[in-house]
């Protein structure tokens, strides 16, 4: 969101494919695009990190793992390297009084794998595992200064329900249904935002490392052995009363659990 600095100069880069070592002329495309980088971290990066995230004592770090699956291994392996560096803005470890009045600490991360819903719950433990396997090493460093962590799979808003689908005779295969968003594919199919379909999405691997295959290779759709799609989110249920009904989650509460009941207790 550009705000103040709409139209700034701060605001227009973009990323170059540089070779390592090389030095660019003054004046040239690479070196303009570097000091706007450059002022963006000095202006919009480090003010909002100084005024905003230092003082934070509990973090959610949210991660559209199945986003990275859909795109293959190198995504998932830039998200392990994302994930890794994420942890390294922070300071971390447990508190202690002065620590709290001068240099607050985060001493709880919570690791939360976000779209749960488009998973039947038989695959939760699993893509709960891929992501703790993603951020084995962000987990090792917080752990080695005293943060409590935990994993999870959640939905914030659920937008499915689950079913079986297969033919009679069939065991079937576990499913979720939902409304697909308007442009959503899979194979040749492609839906229209209005009707309600039943997806087997695919099994994620037992083994969290398979999604690292072949990771110089980026994989097309025909070749992924799981493929998700994004759902509408349901709409608004009532009471008896004409109340609104809260929304339905998948282990929101146990988020909030673990980031701040101790506060509540």
């Amino acid at each position: 969101m550009p705000g103040d600095l709409e139209g700034s100069p701060a605001l227009t880069f973009a990323p170059l494919a540089v070779e390592e070592g090389v030095t660019y002329e003054p004046g040239s495309f690479a070196a303009m695009m570097e000091r706007r980088y450059e002022s963006y971290k000095a202006h919009v990066v480090r003010p909002f990190f100084r005024d905003h995230f230092a003082r934070l004592d509990r973090q959610i770090v949210l991660v559209d793992a199945l986003a990275a699956l859909n795109a293959g291994p190198a995504a998932v392996r830039d998200l392990e390297t994302a994930m890794t560096e994420v942890l390294m803005a922070f300071r971390t470890g447990r508190r202690s009084f002065l620590s709290t009045l001068f240099r607050p600490h985060i001493d709880k991360i919570l690791f939360a794998a976000t779209k749960a819903d488009h998973l039947h719950h038989e695959s939760h433990d699993r893509l709960e595992a891929i992501l703790r396997h993603l951020t084995a090493r962000a987990i090792a460093r917080a752990e080695d200064v005293g943060a409590a962590i935990d994993v999870i799979a959640l939905a914030s808003v659920r937008a499915t329900r689950e079913g079986r689908v297969g033919g009679r005779g069939e065991k079937g295969l576990d499913a979720v249904i939902g409304t697909p968003m308007a442009g959503e594919k899979i194979g040749a199919e492609i839906f229209d935002g209005r009707a309600e379909a039943a997806i087997f999405p695919g099994e994620l691997p037992a083994d969290p490392k398979a999604v690292f295959r072949d990771s110089g290779h980026v994989l097309t759709p025909e070749e992924l052995d799981y493929r998700f799609v994004r759902f509408r989110p349901p709409a608004a249920g009532r009471d008896g009363a004409g109340a609104p009904l809260p929304l339905p989650h998948i282990r929101l509460d146990r988020a909030l659990q673990f980031l701040i009941g101790d506060k509540l207790s």
